[in-house]
């Protein structure tokens, strides 16, 4: 959800965490998260919002994620250890302000953030979480979408520059079926680095796929 997620690094960073995976205490995985279950967990200091770390940054992202599971037709898939929130993967309808919003109910959704705890990067969890995600048939009918955008990367927390940071993002993705799409929404074209990525399920709709092309480029007819 634009303005609560973000689609943050993957890889190794030094910032501490609370977790401590072993044999004893495992991360485990939830899909389609209930409010309820995520209100328990306790998220973890390497949680950020939109690039910054901090146990207040922490409570809202995990208050965010409350939120989004409490929407109509939303998914959330989590990793958590020893009860904490760990990481965490949402879907959710385009927001009413979208230019996607008016494609049809339930074919389309945006893959609104995808983030590991600092500290816990490096260890797969966001590949894990993806292909729970998509090996599911929940979205071979529809259109998922993911806006990439730089101002929510964490670059702080990472070895990699901005080019190394998208083609992180391009591979995770495209190890799932995204590809990068050509658009002028605003948003993605703010910055040449953002991202619009794109999955086409393998059993979405002509008509589907079709209106969601249309609505990529919508320059005006005087511009």
């Amino acid at each position: 959800m634009q303005g609560l997620l973000q689609h943050p690094n993957m890889v190794q960073s030094d910032q501490p965490s609370q977790a401590r995976p072993s044999p004893q205490v495992p991360v485990e995985f939830r899909d389609h998260c209930p409010p309820e279950f995520l209100r328990e967990l306790l998220p973890d200091p390497g949680i950020g919002a939109f690039s910054r770390y901090a146990p207040q940054a922490a409570a809202r992202q995990s208050a965010a994620l409350v939120k989004v599971a409490a929407l109509p037709r939303s998914r959330v898939l989590v990793a958590h250890c020893g009860g904490r929130l760990v990481a965490y993967l949402t879907f959710h309808p385009p927001e009413a302000d979208s230019r996607w919003a008016p494609l049809p109910p339930g074919q389309i959704f945006e893959l609104g953030g995808i983030e590991v705890a600092r500290g816990l990067r490096g260890l797969g969890l966001a590949s894990q979480l993806m292909r729970r995600a998509f090996s599911s048939p929940d979205f071979d009918a529809t259109i998922v979408y993911a806006e990439a955008l730089t101002w929510c990367w964490d670059l702080e927390g990472s070895s990699l520059g901005m080019a190394g940071y998208r083609h992180m993002m391009l591979r995770l993705f495209g190890a799932h079926g995204f590809e990068p799409s050509i658009t002028d929404e605003p948003n993605i074209r703010y910055d040449r680095a953002n991202l619009l990525l794109v999955r086409l399920g393998p059993r979405a709709p002509a008509a589907l796929v079709a209106q969601f092309q249309a609505t990529l480029i919508q320059k005006d007819d005087e511009s």
